[in-house]
């Protein structure tokens, strides 16, 4: 048995198209093949990332924010 492990992206609509270098060695005719996805970046288990609203009040924004900057005077 030959072992070939190759890099892909899945897609939006979850398809992957295989195009694979078959080794020298494999013999031709019919050949059962197993694929096997293993996540290149796992997901962390930290599931507290994904608490919605966790970063409430931590965040201010001053009332005079959307107001003309005077360095930018001369261009207005």
């Amino acid at each position: 048995m030959t072992t070939v492990i190759t890099e892909v992206l899945i897609t939006n609509d979850r398809r992957v198209n295989l195009a694979l270098d078959i080794p020298p060695d494999c013999p031709i005719g019919a050949a059962t093949v197993t694929v096997t996805f293993q996540p290149k970046f796992p997901r962390t288990t930290n599931r507290a990332a994904d608490v919605y609203g966790q970063g409430q009040g931590q965040v201010w924004m001053a009332e005079d924010f959307d107001a003309p900057l005077d360095d930018f005077a001369e261009y207005s």
